[in-house]
């Protein structure tokens, strides 16, 4: 099942890309604009009847069915103001639910992995993260090795983690364990969790929303906790969620991609999220993330190999006139 709100973020990248390339008008059925307000959350409106066309000939007739149609004007960049290399669905929030002050939590002694062990028990019975849950929903555990070098924070739950309860299932899950298995990383070098335990409430049954200060700040303490039980090399932000809470900075991923930082005492890497990559799959955006990935190789001791630095380059042109026939 397609996500609605995945689907629109991929029509506005692509009316963004038509629009780089010059195109300035594009046709819209009664049909595409009935679905696209089903995604919304929005009622279907009555089609409006198409003009009645007398005994016309069939380019006349085919002009009028074209004037018709739905028109998406592409305005030229001059015209309006610059959007965000990675374009986002605005929705309304629900009104927010009052949150009691962030836990403390306090490791006990043992190994990394009974602490980490303890970190998921406290997670999972936490009475505000079991108060978010919908029916069919659990609270979202991260996975992987408590010896971890890497330790990657996605974004806040979406369906699928929410019901399976576990982090990074799904389309974007496989995409990051093949981004991974390409630095020629083992599952014991590396851990992936989310921002949060639960799922945002979204405006609409099909919505989705970012987390607010409120619920990042409650779960903080827990991302920490996990942070401090594997004690990580290096610390992945994947995507703009992550990066605006564990970085203090108000510059976007894409701006902040490719730049080290530091969060709890440790490197900070943010980098594209999976999910920008299934929705923008130009070679020039799988290499961009693939660059930041070497550097992560290079942070935790590990030299690319020439093989790995060549991935996703565009194949050099042949010289003018190679190949053409004598």
């Amino acid at each position: 099942m397609i996500d609605p709100v995945a689907a629109i973020d991929a029509l506005l990248a692509e009316l963004h890309r038509q629009k780089a390339a010059g195109v300035r008008r594009v046709s819209v059925t009664d049909e595409s604009l009935q679905a696209l307000r089903g995604m919304a959350g929005v009622a279907p409106v009555a089609a409006s009847p198409a003009p009645r066309v007398g005994a016309a000939s069939p380019v006349s007739a085919d002009r009028a069915a074209a004037s018709a149609r739905p028109i998406i004007v592409v305005k030229p960049a001059s015209a309006i103001p610059a959007v965000p290399t990675q374009p986002k669905v605005v929705v309304s929030a629900p009104p927010a639910r009052p949150l009691p002050a962030p836990p403390v939590l306090t490791l006990p002694a043992g190994s990394k992995a009974e602490r980490l062990a303890w970190v998921h028990a406290q997670i999972a019975r936490c009475p505000v993260t079991l108060e978010h849950l919908k029916p069919r929903e659990k609270p979202v555990l991260g996975y992987g090795s408590a010896e971890a070098k890497i330790l990657f924070i996605g974004e806040a739950p979406n369906v699928e983690e929410a019901e399976a309860g576990r982090a990074f299932v799904g389309a974007a899950g496989e995409l990051l364990r093949k981004v991974i298995a390409a630095t020629g990383l083992g599952d014991g070098e590396v851990y992936v969790t989310s921002l949060m335990g639960w799922r945002p409430e979204p405006p609409t049954a099909y919505g989705k929303r970012p987390p607010n200060a409120g619920e990042v700040a409650f779960n903080l303490p827990y991302l920490r906790a996990q942070i401090d039980a594997i004690q990580p090399k290096v610390i992945v932000a994947l995507g703009a969620q992550a990066l605006e809470a564990l970085a203090d900075t108000k510059r976007t991923i894409t701006q902040e991609r490719g730049v080290w930082r530091e969060f709890a005492g440790r490197p900070l890497m943010p980098t594209f999220h999976p999910n920008y990559i299934l929705h923008n799959s130009s070679l020039t955006v799988k290499r961009t993330l693939w660059e930041d990935f070497l550097l992560i190789m290079e942070k935790v001791g590990v030299e690319p190999t020439a093989k790995q630095r060549g991935f996703f380059l565009a194949p050099p042109r042949a010289p003018a006139g190679e190949g053409a026939e004598g």
